[in-house]
């Protein structure tokens, strides 16, 4: 819970998946099947048709779960 009002209206920050991708280093096919993946549909967002984008700290945090 966020300690003051400041920290609660904070932006999220949402990136493309190869944006994603190239900052934890995961590349193509790998990258497909980890945001095909059920825990990480929550990350997800679209903004169009075929775009979507991912939230960056919401994203980090699934996968770490994943990963652990």
């Amino acid at each position: 819970m966020p300690a003051t009002k400041l920290q609660e209206k904070a932006r999220r920050k949402y990136v493309t998946p190869k944006e994603f991708g190239e900052q934890f280093s995961i590349k193509g096919s790998s990258l497909s099947r980890l945001l095909k993946r059920q825990e990480m549909q929550e990350a997800i967002i679209m903004v169009g048709p075929a775009q979507r984008r991912i939230d960056l700290d919401l994203g980090f945090e699934i996968m770490q779960k994943i990963f652990r």
